[in-house]
């Protein structure tokens, strides 16, 4: 008897090591399982993060060839804005070019050109764009060109003492320097 129960211990050993090795292998595809199930959902995860990333740069895409595209739009805008106003001095020079010289007085053609200067002005003047002249002012180089340097009594050196030619800018920024004569 003692044989058979130690032939059941070894049995029931065996069988316990059997279960054991059973709940181990259990207990491993668990956790394969749970480690295999943290690696898929790290996996979707990054698959997730991925595609998030590849919309957003084609988000920005879109909106950068947008942004450059209205920006297109509205240059375009402006200078159509622009040529329209300039076609309305462009047909007074066409009707003082088809005006029969021999019927016209050199006070009429005067008059003619006074209103087509002025309704240059008054363009130029809507979009912002300003004459200056700088005489009597000290002198800039960032607003002036100096063509002309003199000595002149009574005058600081380095400033304005005659203007050759106007100076145009666009609110703060210089489109054409004024030519000027300079004081030594």
């Amino acid at each position: 008897m003692a044989r058979d129960e130690e032939k059941k211990q070894e049995d029931g050993g065996a069988a316990t090591d059997d279960m054991m090795a059973g709940e181990v292998a259990a207990e491993a595809t668990g956790v394969a399982g749970k480690v295999d199930g943290k690696e898929d959902a790290a996996q979707r995860e990054i698959v997730e993060l991925k595609t998030k990333l590849i919309r957003w740069q084609a988000d920005l895409q879109n909106v950068q060839r947008r942004a450059a595209r209205e920006v297109l739009d509205a240059r375009q805008n402006a200078d159509a804005d622009f040529a329209k106003a300039m076609l309305q001095v462009l047909d007074h020079f066409d009707m003082a070019l088809n005006v029969d010289p021999g019927k016209v007085d050199a006070k009429s053609l005067l008059d003619g050109v006074k209103i087509t200067y002025d309704e240059l002005k008054k363009v130029l003047a809507n979009r912002g764009i300003e004459a200056y002249d700088p005489t009597g002012k000290p002198f800039d180089p960032h607003q002036h060109e100096a063509v002309m340097q003199a000595e002149v009594e009574g005058t600081k050196p380095m400033m304005v003492v005659q203007t050759f030619q106007q100076g145009y800018r666009l609110g703060e920024r210089i489109l054409r320097p004024a030519k000027v004569k300079v004081s030594k």
